[in-house]
């Protein structure tokens, strides 16, 4: 069959339009010809995030994002550009004909797709199961989990017998997966003699990336007499690491960017008794410690988040660790500590108020410090000075100077010692030589193109790339060839596009720039308030001829005499007409 010119990414770009894609992230007003809003990638207060649906592209101006609807989707997705592209696909049910080339397609892609369909359909097979065992279902609904939970999060169940096992492989079939498959995947085991699942008699939670893919499972017991352990995961994989995936997320980014914040919690149960209680902006860990992955993914979507651990020394402990991770990200961090011998479910099953807990959260720093300062003039030398050393270490590595004399103050009232010599013992701290990791920002290699590029300059690719039949005028087919070789690059894949495509020119011009010729291209446009008209592109043409114009008397008297040793008289006379005129014209308007 042959293939289509268009590839996967241009296909899809051409259906799903960028406002409505975006649209459904950030909340965008109309800006005479652009939308604009509060960009998604970096804390802002003013809206400089820019959106051109004719171009069907964006661009940040505060923290220089760009790119157009498939980079928007990597980005506030974390994915890559063809698992962009397929979510797309999916999301708006855009069927990709075979014609349509796949090149960028990877082996890789297509198991990853596999497995994730694959744990959907063992998760929605042990939902079904769920429903035949009312046993079990009235096991949870005793536990408080209500019917709503129980399907909006596909709470399943693996009976422990032999028919279980026998349904499970005739229905994979059904589905195109083979037994191998399942035991590839470690969802079932080979035993002695027969087939197993670690996950017989136990309740299940299945487990969804941020966007939404079924990856693993978590498995409880019911059983009073089974004394497997309480608790079992999937085992991880290339697909299902329990260090950067966050149980709930994916249902509860949109609530998490509504309200600024999120409740992060340790389990799973106590996730959905969270988003029982009106709570949807939590998520919860897979029964690991909380990571900087975990934290990072948190960054995209929240500025600040509420840490709901159980008041004993394990959860104290655990937020301790993470003071220690805070500030490798752009997040605030807040402690909120339950009554001891109560989790967040049991707190709200017993009426707490989780939101009144809020405005009494202590930042994680606070705490960090507090914690050292316990006891502290007790402790003998050694461990004063371990422990000044400690939250100092912590401190140096915060960028913001506020931050740290605020808390260089408390520091001096916890630690009974005077502020001058703390701020002194903070100025001999080595400073960590690792950098806290900042969101990836405009390629350094991108000021280059702007190098000598002057405000006229800008104006006029602006308006030749709005305007591919601006190419067509000799004018601009002149100034080509003397203008700043990034500049140059931009304008002859134009050229190449426009030759090639014809009506889709820009979207297919945008696919062959490299990244800093993307971050040009869309920083250049989205900066027009409007599209110039072909008088003013008149006058920027001669704006640029003047600034040119040395460049163009050395040009042409090389061309000139080049003409003349390959004995073309008509040539000569051509450039020279055509170099008389543009001098007259820029004396008669004053310009040379």
């Amino acid at each position: 069959m042959q293939k289509d010119n268009t590839n996967i990414f241009n296909f899809i770009k051409d259906r799903a339009p960028i406002l409505n894609v975006i649209g459904e992230h950030v909340v965008l007003k109309k800006a005479g010809l652009y939308w604009k809003g509060p960009c998604p990638f970096h804390d802002e207060k003013t809206a400089s995030f820019t959106v051109s649906p004719l171009k069907e592209i964006f661009y940040c101006f505060g923290c220089h994002t760009g790119g157009d609807v498939i980079t928007f989707v990597a980005n506030i997705e974390h994915c890559t550009p063809i698992e962009a592209a397929k979510h797309l696909a999916d999301r708006y049910n855009i069927a990709i004909p075979q014609t349509v080339s796949r090149e960028v397609s990877e082996q890789s892609i297509d198991d990853k797709k596999r497995y994730f369909n694959l744990c959907e359909f063992f998760a929605r097979w042990a939902h079904k199961e769920l429903e035949r065992y009312p046993s079990m279902t009235s096991y949870l609904l005793k536990r408080r989990f209500n019917q709503e939970s129980i399907n909006q999060f596909l709470i399943g169940y693996f009976p422990g017998d032999e028919r279980a096992m026998k349904e499970l492989i005739k229905e994979a079939n059904k589905h195109s997966f083979i037994a191998k498959d399942l035991l590839d995947a470690h969802l079932i085991e080979q035993g002695k003699t027969n087939l197993y699942s670690p996950f017989e008699d136990r309740i299940m939670f299945p487990i969804r990336d941020h966007l939404g893919r079924f990856c693993g499972f978590g498995g409880r017991v019911v059983k009073k007499e089974d004394e497997r352990s309480k608790y079992y995961n999937s085992r991880e994989n290339n697909f299902f690491q329990k260090g950067s995936i966050l149980f709930g997320l994916d249902l509860a980014k949109k609530s998490i960017q509504k309200a600024g914040y999120a409740f992060l919690v340790e389990g799973y149960t106590d996730c959905i008794a969270m988003a029982q209680h009106g709570l949807h902006n939590t998520v919860a860990t897979l029964g690991t410690a909380c990571t900087l992955e975990h934290l990072k993914l948190l960054s995209y979507h929240a500025h600040t988040v509420y840490l709901v651990y159980d008041g004993d020394a394990a959860g104290q402990k655990a937020m301790l660790r993470l003071a220690e991770l805070c500030w490798q990200v752009n997040l605030e961090l807040k402690t909120i500590f339950l009554p001891e011998s109560q989790d967040p479910a049991s707190f709200l099953e017993t009426g707490g108020d989780m939101s009144a807990m809020v405005p009494h959260a202590r930042d994680i720093l606070d705490f960090f410090l507090s914690n050292l300062g316990q006891e502290f003039a007790a402790q003998n030398l050694q461990q004063k000075l371990e422990n000044i050393k400690t939250f100092l270490e912590v401190l140096k590595r915060f960028d913001d100077p506020i931050k740290q004399s605020i808390f260089l103050q408390k520091a001096s009232e916890t630690f009974g010692l005077p502020l001058e010599v703390l701020k002194k013992q903070l100025e001999r701290t080595d400073r960590v030589t690792q950098p806290s990791p900042k969101k990836e920002e405009i390629s350094p290699s991108e000021p280059h193109l702007f190098d000598g590029v002057t405000a006229v300059e800008k104006k006029l690719v602006c308006a030749i790339l709005n305007n591919t039949l601006l190419l067509q005028k000799d004018e601009v087919a002149r100034l080509i060839e003397y203008m700043p070789s990034g500049l140059q690059a931009i304008i002859k894949k134009l050229q190449n596009a426009e030759s090639v495509h014809g009506q889709k020119v820009f979207t297919h011009f945008f696919e062959t720039l490299e990244y800093p010729e993307k971050q040009l291209v869309n920083r250049l446009l989205l900066s027009q308030d409007e599209h110039s008209e072909l008088e003013d592109v008149d006058q920027l043409l001669l704006m640029v001829e003047k600034k040119y114009w040395k460049m163009i008397v050395n040009g042409t008297k090389q061309k000139i005499a080049q003409a003349q040793q390959d004995n073309d008289a008509h040539k000569v006379n051509d450039l020279v007409v055509s170099f008389l005129k543009l001098k007259d014209k820029l004396i008669r308007r004053g310009l040379i």
